[in-house]
């Protein structure tokens, strides 16, 4: 979906149709009703002009009944065609909604990670509930309604001016006034209601930050605090929420007394000429005109409210194609996997990389490779870059400057000219803090994976791997449910469960980022061993702080402020007695 540079209602609109089109059978239903009931709504005030012109001083019994039970039937006419008109729109309006929020969620799916960095939760929560329900109110009682009062409006003064062209622009004065209330207030509202929608995403970021955290916030007392910035947020919320109601009322307020005007004008005019009975205006006709100002000007009072539905459902559109408009990540263009081959050898030449354009380099020159099944270890102090390429060599980050070659079949293929979806078949990272979903030990393994989970030996098979026996029979195999983010599992078995998703998707290379610093020494031996049958037939990165996780490896890198400081085996860089070694003697050692 390209962007959007024009925010007008109409271009707003005309983009929220490539959703609705899909669904156009039911809303061209409910369109085809508006003209009915339009029609069955004219043609009562002309009834009943011709029962007081015609048949009540004629004393025509017989063609007053006949004119009433016209009546009666363009009631339940006009009954039943606006049922189904409501009822098609309503149900288009319903699937159109569904689609659109399956749309964000999808699209949200593939944002970058930089894009997480620089937007809270809660603004995400808001565009994916409460702005598509907006525009759910919108499709049932907004835009398709305005269609159905337009029509409506036209039909009454095509019957006003055949029955009096006079009359008719004697009551129009008021439509210069009226269009110019409209135009103001509507752009008014508008620009509130965003401000609504805005203050509203910032304090539901609040709160889903709150809540997340909700342990730190008990731990150190921080419970009024946060309270009272929530409630700061909420002020916002309000002050912006009352403006936008103060507007609403008083438009609502000077529409209904325009509409009075209206009326005053007619009788002003009308009236004298019925009372001296000169056949300029019957007292049919009169009572026709009123009927119908009456009728065309519900819609006008009402347009103030579906006015304000609409510029919040504006707001809301604007907000979610801002989300919309947002790059993902590459999706692959050819569906054949075209690293199938890649074995794991990798090479990085020069390497830089920053998070911000503004901001400093994490990365800085960095050069080495990773022969096919070879182990490289990484140590360095905190915030030396080690975590940060493992999240380049992985594509959660792209805008890297410098070269990584991946070597497939001796050909050297671009880092980043492979899709992340794709590379992330082949080399896959376990991180040190485990996210386990709120489901059974098989879905966690299987990541809801239909092919996976259908395969349950597969399942079992990659948890006798990574050793993690006990969650099949202690803990009651693959249906063990595991809590929300693994409550119910030690900080070890979170970990092997997430060795065990690597294991059963047997990737050719592997990055570990530190995934043993949030284990115990006992539980680390555990860990370890795991570990030591992922290394087997595949190449590995290993970001550690411990020494019994690198002492494997066929070669260290020791980062620095970005760079790589030395390298070699553990052997060499103790007897270099540099950065290494003061590591190791600082406390980087086996336990």
């Amino acid at each position: 979906m390209k962007p959007a540079t024009d925010r007008s209602m109409g271009a707003l609109l005309r983009r929220f149709w490539s959703f609705a089109r899909v669904h156009r059978k039911w809303l061209f239903t409910g369109l085809a009703m508006i003209p009915l009931v339009a029609a069955t709504t004219t043609v009562r005030p002309l009834l009943l002009k011709r029962a007081i012109d015609v048949e009540i001083p004629n004393g025509d019994i017989p063609g007053l009944r006949l004119v009433a039970a016209v009546f009666l039937a363009t009631v339940i006419v006009g009954f039943l065609v606006q049922a189904v008109e409501v009822y098609a729109i309503q149900r288009a309006g319903h699937f159109v909604i569904s689609d659109l929020r399956s749309t964000v969620f999808r699209h949200v799916l593939h944002l970058p990670s930089r894009y997480f960095d620089r937007h809270a939760l809660g603004s995400l929560l808001t565009r994916t509930t409460s702005d598509v329900e907006a525009l759910g109110e919108t499709l049932s009682f907004g835009v398709f309604m305005i269609v159905t009062d337009v029509v409506m409006m036209l039909a009454i003064l095509v019957a006003m001016f055949a029955l009096s062209p006079s009359l008719t622009l004697a009551t129009l004065v008021v439509a210069p006034l009226l269009f110019v209330l409209l135009r103001y207030f509507g752009g008014a509202l508008r620009r509130l209601q965003l401000q609504v929608r805005t203050a509203q995403a910032a304090q539901n970021g609040h709160l889903a930050e709150q809540l997340g955290g909700i342990s730190v916030v008990q731990l150190f007392g921080r419970q009024q605090r946060a309270h009272a910035r929530y409630r700061e947020l909420g002020e916002s919320y309000i002050s912006a929420t009352k403006q936008a109601n103060i507007y609403d009322a008083l438009l609502f307020s000077i529409m209904d007394g325009v509409s009075a005007f209206a009326v005053a004008l007619l009788l002003y005019f009308a009236a004298p000429s019925v009372l001296r009975d000169d056949g300029v205006v019957t007292l049919g006709l009169l009572f026709a005109f009123v009927d119908y100002l009456q009728r065309i000007f519900v819609p006008i009072k009402e347009f103030s409210g579906k006015l304000a539905t609409i510029q919040r459902a504006a707001a809301s559109l604007e907000r979610i194609y801002g989300l919309l408009d947002e790059p993902v990540e590459a999706a692959a263009a050819d569906p054949v996997d075209a690293v199938s081959s890649w074995r794991g050898g990798l090479a990085v030449e020069n390497l830089s990389f920053r998070y911000k354009e503004d901001g400093p380099d994490v990365l800085r020159d960095v050069s080495f490779s990773v022969a096919p099944g070879e182990v490289v270890a990484i140590v360095g102090r905190t915030g030396s870059g080690k975590s940060s390429l493992g999240r380049v060599l992985t594509r959660f980050y792209d805008g890297y400057r410098g070269s990584i070659t991946l070597d497939v079949d001796g050909e050297p293929r671009e880092l980043a000219t492979i899709p992340p979806k794709l590379l992330r078949r082949h080399l896959l990272m376990v991180q040190q803090d485990v996210f386990l979903f709120n489901e059974s030990v098989a879905y966690n393994v299987a990541l809801g994976d239909p092919t996976l989970l259908e395969d349950p030996v597969r399942l079992r098979d990659a948890l006798e791997l990574v050793q993690a026996q006990s969650l099949l029979g202690e803990r009651g195999g693959l249906a063990y449910e595991v809590g929300e983010r693994g409550s119910k599992l030690s900080a070890g078995e979170a970990q092997l469960l997430a060795f065990a998703r690597v294991a059963v998707r047997k990737p050719a290379m592997l990055i570990l980022d530190e995934a043993t610093a949030c284990v115990d020494s006992t539980t680390e031996r555990r860990v370890q061993a795991a570990i030591e049958r992922l290394l087997e037939g595949r190449s590995v990165i290993v970001i550690a702080h411990r020494l019994s996780t690198v002492r494997r490896a066929d070669k260290i890198l020791v980062f620095q402020q970005g760079r790589i400081a030395e390298q070699g085996t553990h052997a060499e860089l103790m007897a270099r007695n540099g950065i290494y070694a003061e590591l190791y003697r600082m406390g980087f050692e086996e336990t």
